[in-house]
């Protein structure tokens, strides 16, 4: 048996739904509609607070896209994306984690990204519904980010890694501390023939001809 894999996962999307990295630029724009609507305030002071809220958006999203946790780890029998299971963070659907096996996986592509890879764990067609995420209307999509401008409605919503992603359906997860190569082998072993492992080159990088590949992929 395979020795499992284990890596550190990171993003805001680690411990947030997807997406609600957009609410500090929301909030501040709401406040920069405040402070201008309030012009019984000294222009000085309306100036000042509006660059101290600009201070505070870029170092709220700095910390939060610092996050990292052990939120990946691959053996035989799959893939395993979510929160460690001794996780004690609150709201019980943020702690759910998604199990994929290797049966349901068509491919994984692996992209190198600054200070780590990006990972793309893409389902086969007959992938179970439960994995594929549940289809939804365009009112409704649009319902469920206007929610997470709600404080703490975030806990009643999973994270982003363990939500799929549409066209086609697949995980998308930003391993730290790790290289292409060694995440190509990695995974490599583990997985069954059946499923593709491609490494995503940048256009006008040269590939190993021992490596025969087309445009992107190696």
């Amino acid at each position: 048996m395979q020795e499992g894999l284990s890596a550190s996962v990171g993003g805001p999307s680690t411990i947030f739904p997807r997406g609600y990295l957009w609410l500090a630029p929301v909030w501040y724009l709401v406040a920069l509609g405040g402070l201008a609507e309030a012009r019984w305030l000294p222009y000085w002071f309306r100036l000042t607070a509006a660059a101290g809220l600009l201070v505070a958006m870029l170092t709220f999203v700095s910390v939060l896209s610092l996050v990292t946790t052990r939120a990946f780890r691959a053996d035989d029998s799959g893939v395993r994306i979510g929160l460690p299971s001794a996780s004690r963070r609150r709201g019980r659907r943020r702690r759910e984690a998604r199990f994929l096996p290797w049966q349901q996986i068509e491919k994984i592509k692996i992209a190198s990204r600054r200070g780590g890879v990006r990972v793309e764990l893409i389902l086969i067609p007959g992938a179970s519904l439960a994995l594929r995420g549940y289809p939804h209307n365009p009112i409704w999509k649009v319902r469920r980010a206007l929610l997470l401008l709600i404080p703490f409605w975030y806990l009643l919503r999973p994270t982003g890694i363990a939500t799929p992603l549409d066209g086609p359906p697949r995980y998308q997860v930003q391993l730290r501390g790790t290289t292409v190569d060694t995440m190509r082998a990695k995974i490599r072993a583990l997985a069954p023939p059946s499923v593709t492992v491609a490494v995503l080159v940048p256009r006008g990088r040269s590939v190993s001809s021992a490596t025969p590949a087309p445009d992107t992929l190696r």
